[in-house]
Formats: structure tokens, C-alpha cells, sequence
């Protein structure tokens, strides 16, 4: 399966997104499900589930929790397997500076995110307002309104980020071949990293509970 069209991984990508914050949190915006799934719908599902693996455990502790707001890393993994199969599929040292790449967007979609619920804080003070003059109609309005909002602005968010892969691309084409085989070598090497962030969080919360 090869879906070409931007538009529809963009919506796809936006429903994905708000799992994280917005509605649902059945955890498809963990990377290790949604980078495969875009990797079926772009091509290259073994490329997803590596990619995903990597960035699961690497983010393994970024859990939005209340004013936390870590990087987006469903963003992250989406952007990474996108460009990868798009540009240079089935090209592991592509996929590594992918998700090089794709990092930095993950915090601009924090940002997003954050401006979001500035946005929700002027709609729950305008239920508030219908509320004490017995619009209650105004409720279900804000609910509607503030989830549309949320995976609208990443609707847009996506259809302008992913064609740029093919811009950022073009800068690896002029990496050296040893810069290329570098990044061929971390394909094998991070998923290594990423075990002892794992590990390295279980060792950390077992002492504090010992203190």
C-alpha cells in the first residue's frame, strides 16, 4: 500500500495526533503503532516499526503530563517514516538523517500544542459565560469547537511539513560517504541507546523508591 496524497496522510496524521492530548488516548500517537502504520500506508512497514522502536525508547518518559508538554513525539516518528519512504525507501541511513530532521519539528509542535490551549482556556471561559446565562448549548459547542481546533492546526501543521522532506533531502545528498555510513551504522546503533534510556529509567525510579 502507497498513499501518494498529502492531504489524506495529513488528516490521517492529525487524528493521530490528537490521541496524544485531545480525545480518545488510546495510545495509537505512541511511535511504536503509529510509525508502522504510516510505514504500511507509505510503503515500508519494517522501516516504521524500526523507526517507532527507536523513538519509543529513546522518548520513553515524554508523557504529557498536566503543564508538561515534552517533544511531540508522534510527530516525530510520522515525519521520519514519511520522508523516508517517500524520498529514499528502504534506505536506512536516509531513514536515521530523517529522523535527525524530523526532531526539531517535534518541538515546534509542542509549541503548537501549547498555543492550542491558550486558545481552549478563551473557549472554557466563553462556556463558562453561556453556562451562568443558561446556554448550556454552549457546552457541547466548546467540546466540538476545541477538537476541531486541535486536529485542524495540525492538519495544517502536516500538509505544509511533509513536502519539505524533499527539500531537507536534497541536504543529504551532499553529506560524504562517511557521514552516510555513519548514519547506516546508527540504524543498528541507537535501538542500543535506546534500550539503556529504558533500562536507565527503571534503575532510576528503583532508587527513589528506596530513599
Amino acid at each position: 500500500m502507497m498513499i501518494e496524497n498529502i492531504l489524506l496522510l495529513s488528516l490521517i496524521a492529525a487524528i493521530f495526533s490528537a490521541d496524544m492530548t485531545c480525545f480518545g488516548q488510546f495510545m495509537i500517537c505512541r511511535p511504536i503503532f503509529c510509525a508502522p502504520i504510516f510505514g504500511y500506508l507509505t510503503g515500508d512497514v519494517a522501516s516504521g516499526l524500526w523507526v517507532g522502536m527507536i523513538v519509543e525508547m529513546i522518548w520513553f518518559n515524554a508523557v504529557p503530563l498536566g503543564a508538561s508538554m515534552p517533544p511531540d513525539i508522534c510527530a516525530i516518528s510520522i515525519l521520519s517514516v514519511v520522508w523516508t519512504n517517500r524520498y529514499f525507501p528502504g534506505l536506512s541511513s536516509a531513514c536515521i538523517f530523517a529522523l535527525i530532521a524530523a526532531t526539531p519539528f517535534g518541538y515546534i509542535c509542542r509549541e503548537i500544542d501549547a498555543a492550542g490551549r491558550r486558545i481552549n482556556v478563551k473557549i472554557m471561559y466563553w462556556i463558562e459565560e453561556g453556562i451562568n446565562k443558561t446556554d448550556f448549548n454552549r457546552l457541547n459547542t466548546g467540546i466540538f469547537l476545541g477538537l476541531f481546533l486541535f486536529i485542524f492546526k495540525f492538519f495544517i501543521f502536516y500538509i505544509l511539513v511533509i513536502p519539505l522532506g524533499g527539500i531537507i533531502f536534497s541536504v543529504y545528498l551532499m553529506f560524504p560517504p562517511f557521514v552516510l555510513n555513519g548514519f547506516t551504522k546508527a540504524w543498528f546503533h541507537l535501538p542500543i541507546l535506546g534500550f539503556g534510556t529504558v533500562a536507565y529509567s527503571f534503575v532510576n525510579l528503583k532508587i527513589k523508591m528506596f530513599r
